[in-house]
């Protein structure tokens, strides 16, 4: 199988060998759920879900910084990446926001592999209370940093999945409008199976 023949892969990017069953039973349960709840495109074979989505979630692994006790993600849909890095770090509460209700239910039966997992709907007005927040192929810039504009102006850290440099400085451009004091750090991550643009975006 695909899975099988990535694992190599998946251990070289950093993952621990004892996640290893646990990621396959949680791609068992998201490829068997999407048929009804749509978590990833349809069309999607089994390949391009690992190439896709678990590699590409990979990619920044080894920049996730040390020490955190909670996380949040913004937007986790299916749960790439908040419940791929809270099997990589069962010590870390991680607070997953997602909107839809029928996502969140998934999210929910996520817990059976993840009890660190903790499931919310909207994000909340007054956002804080975590260490880092993480995202991916969620909103622009300056919006995750309005949603949580208390946590940022109180020195708030952001680990933040993002495609082409080009589109990441655009974003930059107009988040600093908002947020005079915004300070970025971009690191090109290259994937070892797919030529795609890929950038973790980490403020501060």
């Amino acid at each position: 199988m695909h899975f099988e023949k990535r694992i190599p892969l998946f251990l070289q990017l950093g993952l621990n060998e004892a996640s290893v069953p646990k990621l396959k039973a949680y791609l068992d349960l998201l490829w068997t759920a999407n048929e009804d709840l749509n978590l990833v495109s349809r069309k999607m074979t089994t390949e391009e879900l690992i190439d896709n989505h678990v590699i590409d979630c990979l990619l920044p692994l080894s920049k996730f910084p040390v020490g955190l006790e909670t996380v949040a993600d913004f937007g986790s849909g299916g749960g790439l990446p908040g419940v791929l890095y809270a099997l990589q770090f069962p010590e870390i509460s991680f607070q997953l926001f997602e909107k839809s209700s029928k996502k969140s239910d998934f999210l929910i039966r996520c817990r059976k592999l993840a009890p660190n997992l903790e499931i919310h709907g909207e994000i909340p007005p007054k956002f804080g209370g975590v260490d880092l927040i993480m995202a991916r192929a969620f909103k622009p810039m300056d919006v995750i940093l309005e949603v949580s504009r208390d946590y940022f102006h109180g020195g708030g850290r952001y680990f933040l999945m993002k495609g082409r440099r080009e589109k990441i400085e655009e974003e930059i451009l107009l988040a600093r409008q908002k947020f005079k004091t915004l300070d970025v750090n971009i690191h090109a991550l290259t994937s070892p199976v797919l030529e795609v643009e890929r950038h973790l975006v980490q403020i501060p």
